[in-house]
């Protein structure tokens, strides 16, 4: 299991009650961290693209859409 749902004690325990024969591993910290960085960049360039990243296959949403929002930093001259 990687990223943010692995430090997830709750939702790992639920899922080992619920399918008591499948092996779960979870790496070390680095790896689940560095996979949702991984994820969340990609998010961010599907976004920057307007490609959807809610899809209704996975989510069950009435339509495909665009989550997320773009911040620009404040740039100090």
């Amino acid at each position: 299991m990687t990223g943010g749902g692995a430090f997830n004690t709750y939702l790992v325990e639920r899922m080992k009650i619920n399918s008591p024969h499948s092996i779960y591993y979870i790496p070390d910290a680095l790896t689940v961290n560095f996979k949702e960085a991984l994820i969340f960049a990609f998010l961010g360039v599907l976004y920057l693209y307007d490609i959807p990243n809610c899809l209704t296959s996975v989510t069950g949403a009435k339509k495909d859409n665009i989550g997320g929002a773009l911040y620009k930093a404040v740039r100090n001259t």
